[in-house]
């Protein structure tokens, strides 16, 4: 995981062993669902594999928003 900005940045350096993975960022999504969040979106590539993930449990709310983007992926060997 890439942090794109000194905020990401810094939040990367302070917890560097809690980089979430696919799966964690899967399941925080459809707890946001579950949760009646008032984004929890995703896209999709072609393979089926999510390419970005958008959460935002209180549109009233500062700072509670998370966007993740997946890039240079590459699937692990089994």
């Amino acid at each position: 995981m890439t942090a794109l900005d000194d905020s990401g940045r810094r939040a990367r350096r302070q917890v560097p062993g809690q980089v979430p993975a696919i799966g964690d960022l899967l399941r925080m999504l459809e707890r946001a669902r579950l949760d009646s969040a008032d984004t929890a979106d995703v896209e999709y590539a072609d393979d089926g594999r999510p390419l970005r993930i958008t959460l935002d449990w209180d549109k009233d709310a500062i700072d509670d928003e998370a966007l993740y983007v997946i890039s240079a992926y590459e699937p692990a060997d089994n």
